[in-house]
């Protein structure tokens, strides 16, 4: 897995794959769900940051692999400290957190929230005090 720039959309979006991923799959839908909330999920961006990001969000989300090794370190039933600790790390900011959750209940949604994509969800929500 490639390094995140902190509070970066890429940040959000991988976010809500590792929302998608919790039930051991990151279904077609999913992905497209999360393609289709680039130009909400770039407004946003611009409106908290100022900064406008013309990259092809597609691509990258295409490209965000998240193999068995890191599924194994961020999947269980509750949050482990390697988990926290990599969020609180690539998501610090109030507001992109807030957008974090949206795109990964939109997302994982897609294809029906699974009860362990929702504990994670639920987790997240609580823990930023959403």
């Amino acid at each position: 897995m490639k390094a995140i720039r902190p509070n970066s959309l890429e940040a959000v979006m991988f976010f809500a794959l590792y929302i998608c991923a919790q039930d051991k799959k990151i279904a077609k839908e999913e992905r497209q769900e999360l393609i289709l909330d680039i130009q909400v999920l770039r407004h946003l961006y611009f409106d908290i940051y100022g900064e406008y990001i013309d990259d092809d969000f597609k691509e990258i989300i295409e490209s965000i692999h998240i193999n068995e090794k890191t599924l194994n370190s961020f999947i269980s039933e509750t949050v482990g400290e390697n988990e926290k600790n990599y969020f609180d790390k690539i998501l610090t900011d109030s507001k992109l957190q807030d957008i974090a959750i949206l795109a990964a209940r939109h997302s994982a949604s897609a294809d029906g929230f699974h009860k362990l994509e929702k504990a994670k969800f639920n987790y997240w929500l609580q823990y930023w005090g959403l």
